[in-house]
């Protein structure tokens, strides 16, 4: 056997060090303590990323016999009563979070949200729609990532497209390149990469009439997004809803038509498929995604909904952002209008982010964090200085206490290296 099949041998940026928790979790800033009492580490995993303990724990009591129906969800058959009830029940209960209207569908795909930027396209720009382009609203790493998919189907027109690649603001609708007879529109609601996030998308450039397409897989269920005004929303499960596997869509009605799909079409991205078959489940759902996704939603009602978790996601940001703002240029984000910044993901650098003193301290600090308190996923992309930078990822599950311990390491890092600078 390779030795190279082996996770002492991961890559450099593989997350995490090769120490055990277990052997870190006695310094002070490597560890929360659960609601059990118990330490855990500081996961800032942009995806798998965390879920709330109490929902964990309620799911290992529940994985052997689940529902009392003798049989564990991950064995359960996708054709069985058991099952479809977890089913009707992840949709009820995401569609009371979200406050869905009856006039659109919520569909629990397989493939995350990344099958969804060829379904898209496979699924809005043929038939009546054939030769239209589709506009796509440039506004980081994973609206080119959507853009890449859909030129493989057809024309797309870049709106507000950055030539550095950056994207660190949106310019208004006014300055907007849309085409208006393009078959759909669509825009990336949180970039991840460089910390951009759109909470009120500008619906002034937006033609009148054309179907309206996001990408919330950052922020979905973190403020009140108008889902009335969008045509399609879809969240990949493993960031802010559930385990990994499978994409939350919600999609309006009239859209889910053989009328504008294009003759070739994948089976796993036709949606007219899913929408015909019993209860929606064509195939093998991700089936233990879908029973945790449904209990992560009751918890998220049962904590107070949207209202409660926008709360927690502004005052959980500000402890980062308030002392990067404060600390006199130590810190630097790279978005700097309060419009834009995520509250989802805070990203930042030392000082300039290029001088050699100012990579060593982003290094060091890196280092520290990974190897000697074993963070999880704290490196994060160049955003065109050519050396890492910084990003604290804090999805809608992600513990406060988490940031308040990454927030007092800054807080010390800066003191102590402060004068050097």
């Amino acid at each position: 056997m390779s030795t190279n099949l082996h996770a002492a041998n991961a890559p450099s940026h593989v997350a995490g060090t090769k120490t055990p928790f277990s052997k870190l979790n006695s310094k002070p800033l490597s560890h929360i303590v659960g609601p059990d009492g118990s330490k855990r580490a500081i996961n800032l995993c942009a995806g798998q990323a965390a879920l709330p303990q109490e929902v964990l724990e309620r799911a290992a009591r529940e994985f052997v016999n689940t529902d009392g129906s003798g049989t564990s969800v991950c064995e359960m058959g996708y054709r069985t009563q058991p099952f479809h009830r977890i089913m009707e029940r992840a949709e009820s209960s995401f569609r009371k979070l979200l406050n869905i209207p009856d006039t659109h569908e919520v569909h629990f795909f397989n493939g995350g949200a990344t099958l969804q930027f060829a379904a898209i396209p496979l699924n809005l720009m043929g038939g009546e729609n054939e030769g239209k382009c589709a506009n796509y609203l440039m506004s980081g790493h994973w609206s080119e990532k959507a853009r890449n998919e859909a030129s493989q189907f057809g024309e797309v027109n870049e709106v507000a497209k950055d030539p550095a690649g950056l994207y660190f603001s949106v310019p208004p609708a006014s300055e907007w390149n849309t085409d208006k007879d393009a078959a759909y529109f669509h825009y990336t609601s949180a970039d991840t990469r460089q910390g951009l996030e759109i909470r009120d998308f500008d619906f002034e450039g937006l033609p009148e009439g054309m179907p309206l397409c996001c990408d919330a897989s950052a922020n979905l269920g973190t403020f009140p997004m108008d889902i009335a005004k969008h045509d399609v929303i879809y969240s990949a499960s493993h960031k802010n809803f559930s385990a990994s596997g499978i994409c939350y869509a919600i999609i309006r009605k009239d859209l889910i038509s053989r009328k504008n799909q294009m003759k070739a079409m994948p089976t796993m991205c036709n949606w007219v498929k899913f929408q015909e078959a019993p209860n929606k489940i064509y195939n093998v759902p991700v089936l233990t995604s879908v029973w945790l996704g449904a209990m992560v939603c009751e918890y998220m009602i049962e904590k107070g909904g949207i209202p409660y978790y926008e709360a927690l996601a502004i005052k959980r940001s500000n402890l980062l952002y308030d002392l990067i703002d404060s600390s006199q240029g130590f810190y630097r984000t790279f978005v700097t209008d309060v419009k834009f910044r995520s509250r989802m993901q805070v990203v930042f650098t030392i000082g300039s982010g290029t001088s050699d003193s100012d990579v060593a301290l982003v290094e060091e600090f890196l280092r520290e964090a990974n190897d000697d308190l074993g963070w999880l996923d704290i490196r994060s992309h160049p955003l065109g200085l050519g050396h890492d930078v910084i990003r604290v990822t804090m999805y809608n599950h992600q513990p406060i206490e988490t940031i308040t311990v990454v927030r007092d390491y800054m807080q010390q890092f800066m003191e102590k290296h402060a004068t050097a600078m």
